[in-house]
């Protein structure tokens, strides 16, 4: 009988076209996406002042979520950071963090706000989503994992980082892998570098979807295809939030 706990990453096979070749066609792809004009359709869903949290991912702080925010904004939402300088996986503190920005964001509002996370950012966000489902009213992912074990060539670089992790990793990846009482929409792009797209891949149902977008994984939050996906789909919840105040 094998006792050893289950693994939550996994290098991947040579046939995945994972590897540190991806890895580095990533950092470009950011870079480059960093640096491009930003683009504003007039033709996209426009937000009501909605609160929006923005998560980082792996080894990213807020820093990499200027280009959202910026996008969010112009569409009329109130988008705040996460207060992460750099994301280094579930090290004690940091989701109570998260918890209390949402309690905070939730209070100042008044209402259920959206939750928008890339990479590991919105596999957290589907954890808060479970544990303060009042306080949320959708999560968006941004090529999340959420199917375990994970295939990536940070698999090295997460096991480095073990030790600084809670001894509730499993308990987490539960949370993580459940369906979250809230909406959620999972953006995927079989272009990803960083992770299996599979892994992105949530079981779907009336009120979580998966919509997939071409581009790199890191420049997700850059990339034109994705906001747009990003502003629809918080139209979208919202309407369904009215719909559903306005029903008998």
């Amino acid at each position: 009988m094998d006792d050893s706990p289950p693994v939550t990453v996994i290098p991947p096979t040579p046939e995945s076209g994972l590897g540190f070749a991806s890895w580095l066609r990533e950092i470009t792809e950011a870079a480059r996406a960093s640096l491009a004009t930003p683009h504003y359709p007039e033709d996209l869903p426009r937000g009501h002042g909605e609160t929006v949290l923005l998560i980082p991912g792996f080894l990213a702080g807020d820093w990499t979520m200027h280009s959202l925010r910026d996008f969010l904004r112009h569409l009329e939402y109130r988008v705040e950071f996460a207060g992460v300088t750099l994301n280094l996986g579930p090290t004690k503190g940091f989701l109570p963090h998260l918890e209390q920005t949402v309690e905070r964001l939730c209070g100042e509002r008044g209402a259920p706000i959206a939750v928008i996370g890339q990479s590991l950012g919105g596999a957290f966000a589907r954890v808060l989503a479970h544990r303060h489902p009042e306080k949320i009213s959708h999560v968006v992912t941004l090529a999340s994992p959420v199917r375990f074990p994970v295939a990536t060539p940070l698999e090295s670089i997460i096991k480095l980082l073990e030790p600084l992790h809670g001894p509730d990793v499993m308990a987490l990846r539960e949370e993580i892998e459940r369906r979250p009482p809230v909406p959620v929409t999972a953006l995927y792009s079989q272009d990803d570098g960083i992770v299996d797209w599979h892994s992105c891949l949530q079981d779907e149902s009336e009120t979580c979807v998966n919509i997939e977008v071409s581009g790199a994984h890191s420049a997700m939050g850059f990339n034109p295809e994705a906001q747009a996906a990003i502003a629809r789909a918080l139209a979208a919840a919202r309407e369904r939030t009215v719909q559903a105040s306005e029903a008998p």
